[in-house]
């Protein structure tokens, strides 16, 4: 497992290897690394590129790492405001 940080965002970067064919699947989870406090789980670990095959644990991260830039790169809604 790798564990990167990424501005606020830690990434937990994982590859598990199938035992029927030999190949590796790439997961992923982020979490946030607030001031003094907890980190909170925004992806829990899970597999990202689900019917992908890679062949080797090195491919299965990196796309896993490739995966988790992507998502974290997209435009964020923007946040709705409280009704009172």
């Amino acid at each position: 497992m790798r564990v990167e940080t990424l501005g606020r965002y830690q990434l937990e970067l994982s590859a598990r290897q199938f035992i029927h064919n030999g190949g590796w699947a790439a997961f992923a989870a982020i979490s946030t690394m607030e001031d003094d406090a907890a980190p909170v789980d925004v992806l829990p670990l899970q597999q990202v590129m689900e019917n992908a095959v890679f062949e080797s644990e090195a491919a299965a991260i990196a796309a896993a790492r490739g995966v988790v830039i992507a998502l974290l790169k997209r435009p964020q809604p923007p946040a709705t405001p409280a009704v009172v």
